[in-house]
């Protein structure tokens, strides 16, 4: 394998000690005195530019060395700045909450406006800041730490869930055993974790007047409950079609009886490894023949060093696109490790960064877009690669690990997300009722499970709410139900693809994420995502790629 890329941060920081980086943590105290003095959307915007800056820069460092002292001492600071720049968010929507509406309102101001309706008082809200760094903050980077430093022997968490990927089935159940003790030796740290961060985020929520967590996760996300529940639906019809898929695979794999959690990710055809450089081409490739922009964009990152590929200790695991809103530069954090699965993660990071990249030039009150749109683009570029690499296919068994490879990631963004957002759901009826004891997480995710993957997995994963950060988050709650309507979003998307100028139209949708509301930007393409046979599409598209599987085999 080529060698792995890191990243440089060089035109972010020059370093955690440098000038620039204690300037700008002081600048936020004089921004947060002049929007006091003057609340001015401009000035609101670029206190804002800054501490997302401040706050991406020590979140990039610590996902890469969390034991880092330094870094640590650095994250610190940010959050010091935070408490401020909380102060001073409170005060501005305050003002923007007694300020007449107006019909040119930008959409960042209308939903100020909604905020300002659910803020606690302002003495009430700067406590919540300033407890924040020992708490729900704490909580998360409690399990943000042991996830990325945890060993069994020699294999860190990280690294033993990679085997996941493995042929072999041995070593597939080998690791699967290793993480689920590895994790029932930190049971209580991690129950005790995201027990603190949800029992927060209920608080919080019901001091504001939000009538719940999901309540609050649809306003953030710019979709309406009608949307949710069509999306949700749709997710109901499909369990059947991924079961037979699963039945399939495990037919495949000669495990018709015992198909369990280890073996959702076995490979099944055949593909081979991918060096990254041979990644890098296949991602240019791909995105050059939808668009010049877009594979322009990714040689950019590519050549700058704006990626971070390669797995060590005390780098977290998963994968994530970074935006520095000074800079106007991504990076893009994964873990190559030559498989399949790590060319379309890079695809998909990389179509994060060019979504911002499309915004670059807009302040972050026109900027700022929900999750639900965010994961259109990257699975979007995703689909790109995916498409390519089948039409590519050297024969009957590469054809069926590519379309096999696509119906696995389908699989978990909806089945095992659908499992994550049952748990989460059913995690915050539990904790309203006090602490939640580490065998009720897992009675609650083997549940979840089981309700959302039926009789198809003979063995589940008790502590996958353990190991997904996601969960540790207090200000977003259910940051799973965005992957699914994205999925199906980029899918609707993807089969315009070869109209005519589709390329165009696509960027200038990308370039209104952050200013217009979700559902009349979508019916600007045509799109009705209140209408539960809207999202059938997107699942109809997946049966396709069903039965392709069946003809491969």
């Amino acid at each position: 394998m080529n060698d792995l890329p890191r990243w440089s941060l060089d035109t972010i920081y020059p370093s955690v000690d440098s000038p620039e980086f204690s300037d700008d943590l002081d600048k936020v105290r004089s921004l947060a005195s002049a929007l006091a003095a003057e609340p001015d959307l401009a000035l609101f915007d670029e206190l804002t530019a800054l501490m997302v800056n401040l706050d991406a820069y020590v979140s990039a460092l610590i996902s890469t060395d969390s034991e880092n002292e330094a870094y640590l001492k650095a994250l610190s600071a940010v959050e010091d700045a935070e408490v401020i720049y909380k102060k001073a968010e409170d005060r501005f929507t305050r003002y923007i909450g007694q300020t007449e509406a107006a019909e040119d309102d930008p959409l960042l101001i209308r939903e100020l406006r909604i905020e300002a309706g659910h803020l606690m008082r302002e003495s009430e809200e700067a406590l919540a800041a300033e407890l924040a760094r020992s708490g729900e903050n704490a909580w998360s980077r409690l399990q943000e730490t042991l996830s990325s430093s945890i060993k069994d022997g020699e294999k860190t968490l990280t690294e033993l869930r990679s085997l996941a990927f493995s042929p072999d089935r041995a070593v597939r159940k080998d690791a699967f055993e290793q993480e689920l003790s590895l994790l029932d030796s930190h049971r209580f740290s991690f129950a005790s974790a995201l027990s603190g961060v949800k029992g927060t985020a209920i608080t919080l929520e019901r001091h504001r007047g939000w009538e719940s967590p999901i309540a609050r996760s649809l306003f953030s996300s710019r979709i309406t409950p009608r949307t949710l529940d069509a999306l949700l639906s749709a997710i109901d019809v499909s369990l059947p079609l991924f079961r037979e898929y699963l039945s399939l695979k495990a037919r495949i794999l000669g495990v018709d009886d015992d198909f369990s959690f280890f073996d959702l990710f076995a490979p099944v055809g055949s593909s081979g490894s991918y060096g990254f450089d041979e990644a890098r081409s296949i991602v240019l490739s791909s995105y050059d023949a939808f668009s010049h922009d877009m594979s322009d964009f990714a040689r950019c990152a590519f050549d700058s060093s704006w990626i971070d590929a390669e797995p060590h200790a005390g780098k977290a695991g998963g994968a994530y696109d970074i935006y520095f809103p000074l800079s106007r530069e991504s990076r893009v954090f994964c873990n190559f490790d030559s498989s399949h699965d790590s060319v379309l993660t890079l695809a998909h990071e990389l179509g994060h960064a060019y979504h911002d990249s499309v915004l670059k030039d807009l302040p972050p009150s026109q900027a700022t877009y929900p999750m639900t749109l965010a994961e259109a683009a990257s699975i979007f570029g995703e689909l790109l690669v995916t498409d390519s690499l089948l039409s590519n296919a050297r024969g009957r068994d590469e054809e069926l690990f590519i379309t096999e490879q696509f119906l696995s990631s389908a699989c978990q963004t909806i089945v095992d997300i659908y499992s994550r957002y049952l748990f989460e759901s059913r995690f915050f009826d539990r904790r309203r009722e006090g602490e939640v004891s580490a065998a009720e997480c897992c009675d609650l995710m083997t549940r979840s499970q089981r309700d959302a993957y039926g009789d198809s997995l003979k063995v589940l994963h008790p502590y996958m709410w353990a190991v997904k950060s996601h969960y540790y988050d207090a200000s977003f709650s259910f940051y799973n139900y965005p992957y699914a309507f994205g999925l199906l979003l980029a899918l609707s998307l993807y089969s315009m693809k070869d109209e005519t100028g589709f390329d165009v139209t696509y960027r200038s949708l990308l370039g209104r994420t952050g200013s217009e509301e979700v559902l009349p930007l979508l019916r600007s393409v045509g799109i009705d995502a209140e209408d539960a046979g809207f999202w059938m599409q997107g699942v109809d598209m997946i049966r396709s790629f069903k039965e392709r599987m069946k003809e491969c085999v």
